[in-house]
Parts: C-alpha cells; structure tokens; sequence
C-alpha cells in the first residue's frame, strides 16, 4: 500500500512539473510570435485534393526530402556517381514521375504542375553534372533544386 502512495505521489509531481514545463514553452512560444507581429493568417493556395491524395502527396515529398539528403551526403563525400544515380533515380524527371504527377490534373493548377515538373528537370541536370563528376556544378543544381522545393511550398498548402 505505500509503495502504491508513493508511486502515485511521483506520477502527480511528474505531472505537474510536466505542465510547469508545457506552460514555458507555450509562454516563450507566445512571447516570440508576438516580437513577429503576431499570428499570420496562412494566405498559401491550398490544394484541392482529396484527402487520401494529400496524404500520399506528404509522403512522396519526404521520399524527395530523403532523396535530397542522401543526395547531400553523397556530394559531401565526393561519391558524384552515387549522387547522379539517386538523382536520376528517385528525382528525375520519367514516365513514372509523369504518369505521378498527372494524377493532379486540373485539381492542383498548372502553376503547381509546373513547379513540380521544374523539380524533376532539375534532377535531371544535377545528375548530369555530378555523372559528369562536376561536383561544384551538381551542388549548384542542387541549391537550385531545394530553392525550387521552397517556392512551391511557400506557394502552395495542403
């Protein structure tokens, strides 16, 4: 029976030490939103697709990001043939990433299409050039390709 009380006293300090903490970080939280002017209306295009289509879309998006990264680390390591071979791979531009894309159809807007398109093409010019074993000039697509990743996300939402 004591060790009951006592293990029951731990869990309610816990606890209440637990929401001491979540207060914090919601007080600083606030405090930083509002030396930025307060909260922003999201004012991004959403994306008029279906549910199941958005949750699919997020997780080829972090299959990209992931591809990306290994990307990075490949170039990083001056494995440029490994970095072509991911690009043109899981990023370039082919029929299966076509056939993926036009799944959106009007829904999405040609703007996103676009966007997306130019991506892949991008892949396709960093796997060239790291093929190439031009490193610096695969990096500089690279940089392109992420800003390019940016601006549609910047754009668009979910």
């Amino acid at each position: 029976m004591k060790r009951i009380l006592i293990a029951a006293l731990a869990v309610g300090m816990l606890a209440s030490v637990g929401a001491s903490f979540a207060e914090d970080d919601h007080s600083k939280m606030h405090e930083m939103m509002m030396k930025q002017g307060g909260p922003k209306q999201d004012t991004r295009t959403e994306l008029k697709i279906p549910e199941p289509m958005k949750v699919m879309h997020k997780g080829v998006m972090r299959s990209h990001l992931d591809a990306v990264s290994e990307i990075t680390a490949a170039l990083a390591s001056n494995e440029t043939g490994k970095a072509a071979n991911i690009a043109k791979d899981n990023l370039g531009w082919n029929e299966s990433q076509e056939k993926m894309c036009s799944v959106f159809g009007e829904s999405a807007g040609k703007e996103f299409l676009d966007l997306g398109k130019a991506m892949h093409t991008k892949a396709d010019e960093l796997s060239e050039a790291a093929k190439a074993g031009n490193r610096d000039k695969a990096l500089e697509h690279l940089a392109s390709l992420i800003k390019n990743c940016n601006s549609c996300h910047a754009k668009f939402r979910h």
